[in-house]
C-alpha cells in the first residue's frame, strides 16, 4: 500500500487530504472521487485507485452484498489498518445519513476487500467503545478530516466496523507471455 500517515505525507498529499475534509471538497468527492476510483478499477483492475496515490491514504474496494437487493455493491474506502484487519467508518464526507455500505455491512457482515490487486475475505464487526476509539485514532492517523466529519453529521454516530480476514488473501495472476 502506497500509503502514508499524515506526518509522513507531502504538502501536496496533506492539502489533498484539508480539500477532502472541507464541505465543498467533501461534497465534490462524495460524488465524484469514488466514480473515478470504480471506473479507474474497470479500466485497470487490480490496481491502485486514483485518490490513494493522490492523497497517499490507505484506499480498499470493499464488495458488499445489498441490504435490500441482495446484489454485490463494491465501493472505494479509506482504511485504517489495524493488527487484527481494518478499520472503516461510515462518515459518508460528514452527512447525517450514513453511506449505503453501512446498512449492507450490518445486514450481510461476510464482504470481500481488494488493496492493491490483493483480494481478501473478511467479516465486519461494527464496534464500540475502546474498539471504536481503536478505529478512530488509527483512521486519525492517515486522514484528520474524520474530525470535520464528525462535527458536521449533526450528532450521528458515523458507524466504526473492524474488517477481519476469514481466509488467506488470493492474488490474481499478473497477464503475461504464457510459457511452454
Amino acid at each position: 500500500m502506497q500509503s502514508r500517515r499524515f506526518d509522513e505525507a507531502n504538502a501536496v498529499q496533506r492539502a489533498v487530504r484539508r480539500l477532502v475534509a472541507s464541505r465543498p471538497g467533501a461534497w465534490v468527492s462524495k460524488r465524484v472521487m469514488h466514480r473515478v476510483d470504480l471506473v479507474a478499477h474497470r479500466i485497470a483492475p487490480h490496481r491502485s485507485p486514483p485518490s490513494q496515490w493522490l492523497a497517499a491514504v490507505p484506499i480498499g474496494l470493499l464488495t458488499t452484498t445489498g441490504a435490500r437487493s441482495g446484489e454485490p455493491r463494491t465501493v472505494p474506502l479509506m482504511l485504517a489498518p489495524l493488527d487484527d484487519g481494518w478499520g472503516v467508518i461510515a462518515s459518508h464526507y460528514g452527512s447525517t445519513r450514513p453511506p449505503a455500505w453501512f446498512f449492507n455491512l450490518r445486514a450481510h457482515p461476510d464482504a470481500m476487500l481488494e488493496i492493491d490487486g490483493v483480494t481478501q475475505p473478511v467479516r465486519a464487526e461494527q464496534v464500540h467503545g475502546a474498539d471504536r476509539e481503536r478505529v478512530r485514532q488509527a483512521a486519525l492517523a492517515y486522514y484528520d478530516g474524520y474530525t470535520a466529519y464528525e462535527q458536521r453529521a449533526g450528532g450521528r454516530d458515523l458507524g466504526f466496523f473492524i474488517l477481519r480476514p476469514t481466509s488467506l488473501p488470493s492474488r490474481r495472476p499478473e497477464p503475461g507471455p504464457e510459457h511452454d
